[in-house]
């Protein structure tokens, strides 16, 4: 009871100031699909007043700021801005970031794929394509495959000599027949002769 009367005098007052006109003189909170009032694209710009504009906007300058094409169907997002390919390793490692982890600056515009070059995902400055070689592609394959191969063959060859994880050891000998005796039966009523001292055909005794 306590708590059904305390929520609404709480939640009462937040959600009068919410809808205040004070609050709302720059339009609503968020717009559909989730964007932060701040950071909703607009209409892609159509002269060079609105493509200044979208420039100032995204803290870009004006002949910096290109839109992304309104062909491009899947990255295609009204006036934001194609950055191009920003990943982790184009960023000065020496540089005093806010966030260094992701080496980013408070409020730095980002990429529309800015999650998929994070640092500890994909990364690359276009700089290795350059010390390219067939050869050198070959011997970073065989530097893998050749010890997987050598490993495979010296972990599963028929020899019982072989070096093995474990060593090698027969099923377990039982003195009766528990699967026969189960569930309510006697087990020593079905012994089982894992081995015997008497000769094949002749009767001795044990030695």
């Amino acid at each position: 009871a306590g708590m059904a009367s305390f929520l609404p005098r709480t939640l009462g007052p937040l959600r009068t100031f919410s809808t205040s006109p004070i609050v709302r003189l720059r339009g609503p909170l968020t717009f559909d699909g989730w964007y932060p009032r701040d950071h909703k694209p607009g209409q892609y710009p159509e002269n060079e007043e609105e493509r200044r504009r979208a420039a100032i906007k995204y803290g870009l300058r004006p002949e910096d700021y290109k839109p992304m094409d309104k062909n491009d169907i899947v990255r295609y997002a009204g006036d934001y801005p194609d950055l191009g390919v920003i990943t982790y390793d184009h960023k000065d490692p020496y540089e005093s970031w806010t966030d260094r982890h992701h080496r980013r600056n408070w409020g730095e515009m980002v990429g529309m794929d800015m999650m998929n070059y994070r640092g500890d995902r994909l990364t690359f400055t276009g700089l290795e394509a350059e010390d390219y070689t067939t050869w050198g592609s070959i011997k970073m394959c065989l530097r893998v495959l050749i010890p997987m191969a050598l490993l495979a063959y010296y972990f599963s060859r028929d020899d019982p000599n072989a070096f093995r994880w474990k060593n090698p050891a027969m099923p377990k000998q039982y003195p009766y027949d528990y699967a026969r005796a189960f569930p309510f039966d006697d087990p020593r009523k079905f012994p089982i002769v894992n081995y015997s001292f008497d000769v094949e055909g002749q009767k001795h005794g044990h030695h």
